[in-house]
């Protein structure tokens, strides 16, 4: 087992009051982390779009050895 990361117990307790916030309902939780994303969809990364370009990268490296 890992050690305490106070960056994770930081996030947990983060975590732990947004739950509260919302009687720990899970459906409540779960709209309320929805529009959190649309609200910020800018600043969020698109794995697939990185992983497309990340992929081409090393094609094109590889193409030069």
């Amino acid at each position: 087992m890992l050690k305490d990361d106070p960056v994770i117990d930081q996030i947990r307790a983060a975590r732990s009051l947004i739950s509260a916030r919302f009687n720990h309902d899970p459906k409540r939780i779960v709209e309320y982390y929805i529009k959190f994303q649309e609200r910020y969809k800018n600043r969020l990364v698109n794995l697939a779009e990185f992983e497309k370009a990340d992929h081409q990268e090393s094609s094109v490296l590889n193409e030069a050895v």
